[in-house]
């Protein structure tokens, strides 16, 4: 699947042959990241950006036709299960360096996840809440929810998720997290509540809006952490800092998951996060959070679905 002009996608053929180094994999489910790729669907990628580095597959600059994806769950010639951070595709050719194995056990449609549980569980590693802290999610899409999961397993006062999607407020409820509407205009007022009047002890954004961080900072105690987890892409946010910024002496922290967190890399690899992350596949079964499936060459429906009616869908994968 090629992203060929804004707003169109479209499926080529193309020859596939491994080099001496590559493994052949036959690709079983490919997952669509929601936010990033519905940036390339519409255009919003800022000029001249270099594609992530840390994905062997994609290479070049952003340009269209561009072949852009990275999650990509298959079994190789001999049988074996493998994550692949690869475009959307059926056959591929790629290094087993650049491949996660995965337990046989596992099925597709939790493995397919892959990619979401590593970011959420570096977006938790982030923020390193301590116990019996208090703890804001704001958006509870697919990775938005497995942080929710992750977050829950440990000992805090009170897990709150913010969302104006009332399906997503549902499953995240069944999660455990106090639930708020965005929307709600009161909505700060009822955060303080919930937490004794101080405010949550850190606040992380994976909804993909700068109010919602806006909403993220206001809602911090003094001291307060605030992960942006969120990929914007070329849009332009405004945020008034003048007010609960500056006062409340906030620490806004970005969290990408290409890079371990410079306070854990003495420790952690990625091979032990990654490592983690598939132990998490396999305890929390995210495939949960499929609601549709379509066939690769129905790629086009799934992104104008995506694009037109983002509150229809948590996760979105194509069947080659």
């Amino acid at each position: 699947m090629w992203f060929v002009s804004e707003k169109r996608v479209e499926i080529r053929e193309e020859e596939v042959q491994p080099r001496k180094d590559e493994i052949l994999v036959r690709s079983a489910l490919c997952g669509i990241s929601h936010g990033t790729e519905l940036l390339f669907f519409n255009n919003e990628i800022p000029d001249n950006l270099a594609l992530d580095v840390s994905l062997t597959a994609l290479q070049g600059t952003f340009h269209y036709p561009v072949k852009y994806g990275y999650i990509n769950v298959g079994t190789t010639e001999s049988g074996e299960k493998l994550f692949a951070f690869y475009p959307h595709q059926d056959v591929f050719a790629v290094s087993r360096d650049a491949c996660v194995p995965l337990p046989e056990e596992l099925s597709f449609e939790d493995a397919v996840f892959f990619a979401h549980m590593e970011t959420a569980l570096g977006i938790a590693q982030d923020a390193s809440p301590s116990p019996g802290d208090c703890v804001a999610v704001f958006g509870q899409g697919a990775v938005g929810l497995l942080t929710a999961e992750i977050l829950s397993r440990m000992l805090l006062a009170e897990l709150i998720s913010v969302e104006p999607i009332p399906k997503r407020r549902e499953l995240s409820s069944a999660i455990g997290c106090t639930v708020l509407d965005s929307g709600d205009k009161n909505l700060i007022q009822r955060i303080r509540e919930l937490t004794e009047g101080r405010g949550v002890d850190c606040a992380i954004n994976v909804s993909g809006s700068s109010r919602a961080l806006q909403d993220a900072m206001n809602a911090a105690c003094f001291s307060g952490k605030i992960i942006e987890a969120s990929w914007y892409g070329a849009r332009v946010s405004a945020l008034n800092l003048g007010d609960a910024f500056h006062r409340k002496r906030l620490h806004v922290q970005g969290s990408q998951i290409s890079r371990i967190d410079p306070s854990l890399a003495g420790r952690w690899t990625k091979k032990r996060r990654a490592s983690l992350a598939v132990a998490l596949l396999r305890a929390i079964h995210p495939s949960k959070y499929i609601t549709h499936r379509f066939r690769l060459e129905e790629a086009q429906s799934a992104f104008d679905l995506l694009n037109a009616h983002p509150e229809e869908v948590i996760e979105a994968v194509l069947v080659p």
